[in-house]
């Protein structure tokens, strides 16, 4: 989920584990990172410059791609009224146990207020996007 929602590779997150930025636990061959590990990480200088890279990357790259395919879209979700941990939970489980395919995800918290980057098939982000408002109406 870590490298879902901070959209830095395998790689930058065991390189900032052995340069201490990142704290976790691995059991049983895994890493585990507890919603405070990963809040740290995420406003760590070094790592925050990197993943709002790879965030505005996302953006950019859908404005600057004209040769699509297929309906697309990039869909950028403030929501100030959510929760920061079940918004990541909702979003990284519903991508890892959904039919999504070649959708982007990107997550940060903005002075607290979570912001989810969405891009990739329209009926894909859309459904997502709906999911998690029909939730949290709830």
């Amino acid at each position: 989920h870590l490298t879902m929602f901070t959209g830095l590779t395998d790689r930058t997150l065991r390189n900032y584990l052995t340069a201490g930025i990142l704290q976790g636990e691995k059991i049983n061959g895994v890493w585990h990172f507890t919603p405070e590990q990963a809040h740290a990480l995420v406003i760590h200088p070094t790592a925050r410059a990197a993943i709002l890279a790879k965030n505005n990357a996302i953006i950019y790259d859908f404005l600057l791609n004209e040769r699509k395919t297929s309906d697309q879209c990039c869909l950028i979700l403030d929501l100030p009224q959510s929760n920061d941990k079940r918004t990541i939970e909702y979003f990284c489980d519903s991508i890892n146990h959904g039919d999504f395919h070649d959708l982007q995800f990107a997550f940060d918290s903005i002075s607290g207020m979570p912001r989810v980057i969405l891009r990739g098939p329209s009926q894909q982000v859309l459904a997502l996007a709906s999911g998690y408002h029909a939730l949290a109406e709830r």
